[in-house]
């Protein structure tokens, strides 16, 4: 979308109340997300982990879905991913992760948390959780498409045009939060909160020395696994010989990197060893490779071939360029 210049007039973007709330007609569990943002990669690892059926819903974040009033009323703060079983909605991905944690048990829905929520095990586990929900995501994301004296190797979608597009994006984010604000009385507060996110997530990038701290803690957070797995001296799963929710944001969190083309700054060349292992044995995990294809391009269409044709409201070429992080 090109911005003011000169006397060029910009396309003006969809309002989001242009945007209809889909109906689904049966009882089954909704996720509302988008397949390339961070903490919907979380709960749909754990889904598919967890062989738990599921509908599918893309909202597009480029055009500003997650702002049009029907998804409000989801979630007034206006983030995915949401879930909605039934008459209950969980929006936020720990809480939907803890959700489907405890609702779904047995032989076909394996634990990703040990069940004994006093063992030691279960406390390392939200440990780790909350080191990393301490890493400003959005704010790694967005810096790496500014800073280009780190020299990365960006992987799809991440490459070429869409980076300069995702940039675009985010002015565009704040506007449409600004408009929604002006118009919405309910949930002000949530959205006042989340243009002021935005905007201080803008401003840190904008520093490389700012960046370079976000960059730091992502490494002091790698450095601290090596180290364990050194002493553990065995190449297993974070806690222990079972894949666990510590695993789902960890190996999500090296996803992430290594499509922003972060593996040479942060672990190759023998830098991180056991780091390195580890991320190739996630990857060879069967809910990575439902997540993650070979192709970028099958992910798009396995995910909207799975939403139902009724409900995909204007996801074109903006699917790609929707808000990540």
């Amino acid at each position: 979308m090109s911005n003011h210049q000169g006397n060029e007039i910009a396309p003006v973007a969809p309002k989001p109340q242009d945007f209809k709330a889909p109906i689904f007609k049966d009882d089954k569990l909704v996720l509302y997300f988008h397949p390339y943002n961070f903490y919907s990669q979380k709960v749909l690892l754990v889904l598919y982990e967890k062989n738990i059926e599921f509908t599918p819903y893309m909202i597009d974040l480029c055009n500003g879905e997650q702002y049009s009033n029907w998804f409000l009323n989801l979630n007034p703060k206006g983030d995915v991913p949401v879930l909605q079983d039934g008459i209950l909605t969980i929006p936020n991905s720990q809480h939907i992760i803890n959700y489907v944690e405890t609702k779904y048990r047995g032989e076909s829905h394996p634990l990703l948390k040990p069940y004994n929520p006093n063992s030691f095990e279960a406390g390392k586990v939200t440990i780790f959780e909350r080191e990393l929900a301490r890493l400003p995501i959005g704010a790694l994301s967005l810096g790496s498409f500014i800073h280009d004296d780190l020299k990365l190797v960006p992987k799809a979608p991440f490459i070429g045009p869409v980076r300069q597009a995702l940039l675009k994006n985010n002015h565009k984010i704040v506007e449409l939060l600004r408009s929604q604000l002006s118009e919405s009385i309910v949930q002000s507060a949530a959205l006042n909160q989340k243009l002021n996110l935005q905007l201080r997530r803008r401003e840190l990038v904008s520093s490389r020395a700012d960046f370079q701290r976000v960059l730091d803690a992502v490494l002091d957070l790698l450095l601290k696994v090596e180290k364990q797995m050194e002493k553990d001296n065995k190449d297993g799963w974070l806690i222990g010989d079972d894949f666990t929710l510590a695993d789902v944001g960890f190996g999500i969190l090296l996803q992430r990197l290594f499509q922003l083309g972060f593996e040479n700054y942060y672990w190759a060349h023998g830098k991180l060893p056991r780091v390195e292992r580890y991320f190739m044995r996630f990857r060879q995990r069967a809910s990575y490779l439902k997540l993650i294809p070979n192709s970028n391009f099958e992910i798009l269409k396995e995910m909207w071939s799975m939403t139902p044709t009724n409900y995909k409201v204007g996801a074109t070429a903006g699917f790609l360029v929707g808000h990540i992080v």
